[in-house]
C-alpha cells in the first residue's frame, strides 16, 4: 500500500454532477482532474448507460463542464473551440459558444454563439434560460452591428483599464473579483429564431433561478446601486409573455430555493430575526404577496461537511409535482429529506457520509457524494436501497493507506461534543507521535468520519489528526449553532476541551509537541489559540481573522455578515470588536506560526493575517508568511495544483521542524 502524499490530490477524480436523460436510460455527468504539469483543472462529460451500468467518456477537450440535456439523445454544452470566437475573447469581447453532441457517437457540432459570458443554462420548451455575467463598466456589444463601432467602443474602455472605481458595497467578492458594477443576470436565447435578450432589471443581480415547465422562471435577486443589503426578492418571469412579477418583495427575507408545488410557489427562506443572517431556512408559500410559514424548520437545507476533494456543480434541492428534495447536515453526516405540499418532512436516506449534489428521473433519486472513507461518485437510491453506480476512484483508493477516523463523545460543560481522532499509517501503541489540533472553517460547518486529504496526508507522515464540531458548527439546529458575541469564548474552550480529551484518551499522543491549524473561522480559531495558550508547539494559521475592525471593514461579507456574528462594528461597540480580535492578545503569544494567504481572498483579506504575522514578528515570536499570488479563499479546495502543493509543502515543512 502506497501511504497517501501531498500529490495525490492530483490522481482523484472528481465527479461534479450526475444528469439524467428526459428519457431516463442515460446520464451524463461532468468529471474534473487536476492536471499539476499545466497546473489547471480540466473537464470533460462521461455518459452513464442505466441498462448496462457502463460508463464512457463523451468529450475529450479538457474544458467541457457545463451543459444540459437538449432530448434523450442530445446534449448541449459550452466549450470555445472556435477560432472566431477565440479571437474575440483575446480582444475581451464576451461572447459563449454552444455545441451540441449525439450521445451515441460522432463530432460535437457548434449550435450557435451568444454575446455573453453565459455560466449556466438551463431549457424552457424551445428556449434556454441562461444565467449571464454582465459589466456595466464595459461596453455592451450586443446591439453594435459595426466592426469599427465596436473596436471604438473598445478601446476606450481599455484605456481605462489601469484603474478601478469602487462607488458601491461591496466592490470586491471572492471568487470574483472587482465586482463593482457588475451583475449577474438572466437572459433568453430562442432556438429557432437566434434571438438572445437579457430579460431582468438593470442592476438587479440573480442569485438563483429555477425553471418550471416551459414557460416560468423563478428567481431570487437583490437590487442595488449603491449598498447591497441583505436581504433578497423572489420573482417570476414568463417566457411567452415577458411578464416579470415580483412574489415576494426584498424587504425582510434571504431566500435559498423556489419551486412550484401543487400549484402554490413554495420557498426556503429566513427572516433572520432570532439568530442572525446565519439563521437555517424555515419553508414557506406565496400567494398573491402573502408569505405563509409552512414548516417552523430548525435544521440545516445543505451540505456543510468539510471536504477538500470535491467539485460540486449540481442542485442541492429539487422537486417533482409532490415533494421537495433537498440535502440537510445532521450532526455529522449530509442527509436527503422531503417536504410535501403541506409541510410534512421525511428523512428518505440517512448513512454516514458527505450527499454533494442531487438528481432524480422517475423513482429515483441520483446524487454525487463520499461513502465509506471514500472519494466522492455517484449513487442511485430508489427507496429501497443504495446503489454505487461509478467508479472513478476505486483504482487510486486501492493502493492507497487510508487511515480510519476514530469516534467518541466528551461532555463539556453539559455539552455532548462529538470528538474524531485519525491515528498515524502504522500505529504502534508503544510509541509517542506529535498531533495536530485542526479546527474547521464557518463557524458554520462540520467536520465528520468522511475523506479529507489534507487530514490523511499528515496521518500517513506519522501525526494524530484529531478534530471536533465545537458550539458554533453545523448540524444540531440554530441554538446551538449560535456564537454570535461569542466568539473566542465557548468554541475555544470547546477546542481545549477536545485536546485535553485526546490526551486522555491516546497517551501515544506527546503533549509537548502538539501543533494547531484552521482556516477561515479556524484561521481566526488557530490565531485566538496562539494568543491565549501556549500549550501549542507550532501553529498554522490560513486565510485568517485577526481584527474584527479589518475584517468588517475590507471584505465582502464583513459590513454585514461579520458585523452581525460579532454583534460589535467600530463605531459603537469597539471594544467589544477589540475583545474578540486576536491581534489583542498577540503580545502574549509564544508558538512559532506559518500563515498561508491569498492575496485574492477577498473573504478573508490578506490584510488581517499580515497584521498577525508582523505583530508575531515584532514580538519576536518565529513567524513565516507564504503568501500566493492570484488565489482566494478557496485555495486549499480549487487552488492551482502547483499552489495546493505548495501551501501543503508549506505546512508539512513547518510542522516537521517544530513537532518532530
Amino acid at each position: 500500500m502506497k501511504q497517501i502524499d501531498i500529490r495525490d490530490f492530483t490522481n482523484y477524480h472528481y465527479p461534479t454532477i450526475f444528469t439524467p436523460a428526459p428519457d431516463g436510460k442515460h446520464a451524463v455527468m461532468a468529471v474534473v482532474d487536476a492536471n499539476e504539469k499545466d497546473n489547471c483543472y480540466e473537464s470533460c462529460l462521461w455518459l452513464y448507460d442505466m441498462e448496462t451500468k457502463k460508463t464512457s467518456r463523451l468529450t475529450s477537450g479538457k474544458k467541457e463542464r457545463t451543459f444540459i440535456w437538449m432530448d434523450s439523445e442530445t446534449v448541449l454544452f459550452i466549450a470555445d473551440r472556435e477560432k472566431t470566437y477565440q479571437e474575440k475573447a483575446k480582444n475581451e469581447e464576451d461572447w459563449t459558444c454552444f455545441y451540441t453532441l449525439n450521445i451515441h457517437g460522432g463530432e460535437a457540432q457548434f449550435a450557435f454563439a451568444v454575446p455573453y459570458k453565459a455560466v449556466k443554462m438551463k431549457k424552457a420548451g424551445k428556449k434556454l434560460v441562461l444565467t449571464v455575467k454582465y459589466d456595466y463598466n464595459k461596453p455592451d456589444l450586443s446591439h453594435m452591428e459595426e466592426d469599427e463601432e465596436k473596436k471604438a467602443a473598445l478601446k476606450a474602455w481599455k484605456e481605462e483599464k489601469d484603474y478601478e472605481v469602487f462607488d458601491e458595497l461591496p466592490f470586491w467578492a471572492n471568487g470574483q473579483g472587482i465586482v463593482n458594477k457588475k451583475r449577474t443576470r438572466l437572459a433568453v436565447y430562442d432556438l429557432e429564431s437566434g434571438s438572445c435578450e437579457i430579460v431582468t432589471p438593470d442592476y438587479e443581480n440573480v442569485e438563483a433561478s429555477w425553471v418550471e415547465g416551459d414557460d416560468t422562471i423563478l428567481y431570487v435577486s437583490s437590487l442595488y446601486t449603491d449598498k447591497k443589503d441583505v436581504y433578497q426578492g423572489l420573482k417570476q418571469y414568463t417566457v411567452s409573455t415577458g411578464e416579470l412579477e415580483t412574489l415576494v418583495e426584498q424587504k425582510n427575507m434571504s431566500i435559498d430555493y423556489a419551486c412550484i408545488l401543487k400549484g402554490k410557489v413554495t420557498f426556503f427562506g429566513s427572516y433572520m430575526k432570532e439568530y442572525g443572517f446565519n439563521e437555517n431556512d424555515k419553508l414557506y408559500t406565496v400567494e398573491d404577496g402573502k408569505v405563509e410559514l409552512l414548516s417552523d424548520y430548525d435544521d440545516s437545507i445543505r451540505n456543510t461537511i468539510c471536504c477538500d476533494c470535491k467539485f460540486a456543480d449540481g442542485a442541492s434541492a429539487i422537486h417533482d409535482e409532490d415533494k421537495i428534495y433537498f440535502i440537510a447536515t445532521l450532526r455529522k453526516q449530509s442527509v436527503i429529506r422531503t417536504f410535501d405540499a403541506e409541510g410534512n418532512m421525511e428523512t428518505i436516506l440517512d448513512r454516514q457520509g458527505s450527499v454533494h449534489t442531487l438528481a432524480k428521473s422517475g423513482n429515483t433519486v441520483y446524487f454525487t457524494g463520499m461513502r465509506d472513507m471514500g472519494l466522492t461518485e455517484c449513487y442511485a437510491f430508489d427507496g429501497n436501497g443504495e446503489t454505487k453506480l461509478t467508479s472513478f476512484n476505486d483504482a487510486v483508493m486501492a493502493e492507497r493507506s487510508v487511515c480510519p477516523v476514530e469516534e467518541f463523545t466528551f461532555t463539556y460543560k453539559d455539552l455532548e461534543l462529538d470528538g474524531y481522532v485519525i491515528k498515524p499509517v502504522n500505529f504502534d501503541p508503544d510509541k509517542t507521535y506529535p498531533g495536530i489540533l485542526t479546527i474547521h472553517g464557518g463557524p458554520r460547518a462540520t467536520f465528520g468520519p468522511t475523506f479529507f486529504h489534507e487530514s490523511e496526508v499528515f496521518a500517513n507522515a506519522g501525526y494524530f489528526v484529531f478534530f471536533t464540531n465545537p458550539l458554533g458548527s453545523d448540524g444540531r439546529g440554530n441554538e446551538f449553532a449560535d456564537i454570535t458575541g461569542k466568539h473566542g469564548g465557548i468554541d475555544f474552550e470547546c477546542c481545549m476541551a477536545l485536546t485535553d480529551e485526546v490526551l486522555k484518551r491516546y497517551p501515544q499522543v506527546d503533549e509537548k509537541h502538539l501543533g494547531v491549524m484552521g482556516g477561515s473561522y479556524g484561521g481566526f480559531m488557530t490565531n485566538w489559540v496562539i494568543g491565549n495558550t501556549t500549550r501549542f508547539a507550532a501553529a498554522c494559521s490560513q486565510r485568517s481573522i485577526s481584527n474584527w475592525v479589518s475584517k468588517c471593514m475590507t471584505t465582502d461579507i464583513g459590513y454585514y455578515f461579520n458585523m452581525d456574528q460579532i454583534k460589535a462594528d467600530p463605531w459603537n461597540s469597539p471594544e467589544k470588536m477589540w475583545q474578540h480580535s486576536p491581534l489583542k492578545y498577540v503580545n502574549m503569544a509564544k508558538t512559532p506560526t506559518l500563515f498561508i494567504q491569498s492575496d485574492e481572498d477577498y473573504r478573508c483579506w490578506m490584510g488581517d493575517a499580515i497584521q498577525m504575522f508582523s505583530a508575531l514578528k515584532y514580538f519576536g515570536v518565529e513567524a513565516r508568511m507564504c503568501l500566493f499570488h492570484g488565489e482566494n479563499h478557496e485555495l486549499s479546495r480549487s487552488g492551482k495544483p502547483k499552489h495546493r502543493i505548495r501551501r501543503m509543502t508549506e505546512m508539512m515543512e513547518w510542522f516537521e521542524k517544530y513537532l518532530k
